[in-house]
């Protein structure tokens, strides 16, 4: 199978590139499968145990309660695509995590899908979770005719060491976004919100920023019941405030991991996409990246492309107080120097 994954820290412009990439016609754009398997927040432990079809299928139908309360309370975000109030699925019954984005950008009837993935996954045999992982991508490439599968998820940047184990044939593409830009945007986007305020919930309840979602639960203090506990009321989100500095570190943390892990691969096995270079000539890169995930660029993609890119987006964070932007840029300054060490070493390959 001719596998890619896209990672990043999120916030990147990844989710723009997996529409672009659904328009070519040898592409299946697999959105945020790792949303799926470990939930919106990325909390519970990556499913990496053998399993049959039924396991698999019970983990990418099952709802996850945080995501349906975000569309229940109008934030649901621009990867989640299923047609909220007409489809068979709701937010108070649960809706199959498969269906908020990875179906939902694959298929103009996501409930149709769904029944013929119920209908074909759960009779497969025991095997290997990345076998299972396979087998779900080449059978819905099969049935949508596509002969490339590119997976991106948000913040899967700190996956590549995982990826790498679980998948080494793929190939990886990192995308990324000037830092404060990045940062800027994550701090008004309720997923990356909510996960800083389940840290926060972490901490105070004495236990790791980054511990299990099932670990803080049982540990949860009272003063983030309703928001990160039964009943949910995400608009509870908007209290809660966050120096944009906790995001450029986040960011710049992220990235550090990806950076290094990324630096251990060989060259031929990765490549780096540049979100402002994606606004600045469309052509230009996604020509490149076509050409590295095994495709062609023909004239009508590359025009379609083009039409989906706003080139006026970046820049964001330089409309800051010059103290909180200047802030903001030392907080990020450690994941911007690893992306410009990355960038030097690509293009300076050692002699022999």
């Amino acid at each position: 199978m001719n596998l890619t994954f896209v990672v990043s820290s999120g916030r990147a412009g990844s989710t723009l590139l997996s529409r672009i990439l659904h328009e070519h016609p040898e592409v299946l754009s697999v959105s945020e499968f790792f949303a799926d398997l470990q939930g919106i927040l990325r909390r519970s432990p990556y499913p990496a145990w053998d399993m049959n079809g039924e396991e698999l299928w019970r983990i990418l139908s099952a709802p996850d309660p945080l995501a349906d309360a975000l569309i229940r309370d109008g934030l649901g975000t621009p990867e989640m695509l299923y047609p909220y109030g007409s489809g068979r699925f709701g937010a108070d019954t649960g809706i199959p995590m498969i269906c908020h984005s990875t179906l939902s950008l694959l298929s103009d009837n996501p409930d149709a899908l769904f029944d013929q993935l119920a209908g074909e996954v759960p009779s497969w045999p025991t095997r290997t979770a990345a076998d299972q992982y396979r087998a779900l991508f080449g059978y819905l490439a099969r049935l949508l005719r596509r002969r490339v599968v590119v997976e991106r998820s948000g913040g899967s940047v700190i996956l590549v060491e995982l990826l790498r184990r679980q998948f080494p044939e793929a190939r990886l593409v990192h995308m990324y976004r000037d830092g404060p830009d990045c940062a800027l945007s994550m701090s008004r986007f309720p997923m990356y919100r909510l996960g800083a305020v389940t840290m926060q919930a972490a901490l105070a309840a004495g236990l790791p920023a980054d511990s299990a979602w099932q670990d803080i639960q049982a540990a949860l203090p009272q003063r983030f019941a309703g928001l990160l506990s039964p009943p949910y009321d995400m608009t509870r989100l908007a209290d809660y405030e966050f120096p944009l500095a906790f995001f450029g570190d986040w960011w710049s943390d992220m990235t550090r991991v990806g950076v290094t892990a990324l630096s251990d691969l060989p060259d031929d096995a990765w490549t780096t996409l540049a979100y402002e270079d994606l606004m600045r000539d469309p052509a230009a890169e996604l020509t490149r990246l076509a050409g590295f995930i095994g495709v062609a660029a023909t004239p009508e993609w590359l025009t379609t492309g083009r039409r989906m890119i706003d080139p006026g987006r970046p820049g964001s964070a330089a409309g800051l107080d010059k103290e909180m932007l200047a802030a903001l840029r030392a907080a990020c300054e450690p994941g911007t120097a690893a992306i410009a060490e990355q960038a030097r070493r690509r293009v300076v390959q050692p002699t022999g």
